[in-house]
């Protein structure tokens, strides 16, 4: 079993070949205060695959795309390690196959759902003796299972027309582009992402107003705007009708683990370049 790296938290790129599917990989060593009673998952129309060893036995889960806030409070703290798998909006469909309409806002036992996967990833989960090791070895296993795209190209053209515009597009302008009516594009969304496309452009949106929040908390009359909305009382409402809690709150309170994984290809590309 993995051993205690001399980091707490440990975010690894994925392949450039899985990246499509797999945003970033995090293994973390919780302490008995790293997360706080209010620790809340933001929604991000996104799917994770979560390994964790208790002391006893190794717990695999499915989480499928969030529309609503999760609140984990301090249930992390209780493991000794923690793998992270954040997925891109339709990660976790490629992995699984299955219409996602039926995973969205749930944790599902991984091995419930897909036993051989499950079998594969706790074999690496206990022979693994270092992060990269484990980061590694898992990201072996998903490669040789996603190496068949099953992900509609027309919902992939849709998700990049709509994060390309940062959620501020209307759905007819999504369709046109993508070349698919709005009735068979929600039918690809709930089927792929596990959610209709007016939630995932609304979501996505939320998430470009987390990011900014996190560089620039204090102008939130200045982000309403660039965010595309009325003015920032139509902002706050909407913050709060996502999250749950006002802007101001969210700051305050919840926004200490905030990671939308970019760092991490910027940085890359830095240094690449």
């Amino acid at each position: 079993m993995i051993i205690k790296d001399n980091k707490q938290f440990n975010i690894f790129p994925s392949h450039v070949g899985l990246r499509k599917y797999i945003q970033y990989y995090n293994v973390v060593f919780p302490s008995n205060n790293t997360f706080t009673a209010q620790y809340t998952l933001m929604p991000n129309a996104c799917g994770t695959l979560s390994l964790a060893f208790d002391g006893n036995a190794v717990i695999a889960e499915l989480w499928g795309a969030s529309l609503t806030p999760v609140l984990l409070g301090m249930e992390p703290n209780s493991y000794h390690v923690l793998l992270l798998v954040q997925l891109s909006p339709y990660g976790l469909y490629q992995i699984t196959r299955q219409s996602q309409a039926e995973f969205a806002d749930k944790r599902l036992t991984l091995e419930d759902i897909d036993n051989e996967l499950f079998y594969s990833l706790h074999q690496a989960f206990v022979a693994s003796k270092t992060v990269s090791d484990l980061v590694n070895t898992c990201e072996e296993i998903l490669y040789r299972r996603m190496e068949k795209h099953v992900v509609s190209d027309s919902l992939v053209l849709a998700t990049k027309v709509i994060s390309d515009n940062y959620g501020q597009i209307q759905v007819k302008e999504v369709a046109r582009q993508s070349h698919y009516s709005g009735r068979q594009l929600n039918r690809l969304f709930l089927v792929q992402i596990g959610m209709n496309v007016k939630d995932f452009i609304r979501l996505t949106r939320f998430n470009y107003v987390l990011k900014h929040i996190q560089k620039s908390p204090c102008f939130f009359a200045a982000l309403s705007q660039q965010a595309g909305y009325f003015d920032q009382a139509h902002f706050d409402k909407d913050f709060k009708a996502i999250s749950g809690v006002t802007p101001q709150k969210y700051l305050k309170t919840m926004s200490d683990f905030y990671y939308d994984g970019t760092e991490i290809y910027d940085t890359l590309s830095s240094k690449g370049d």
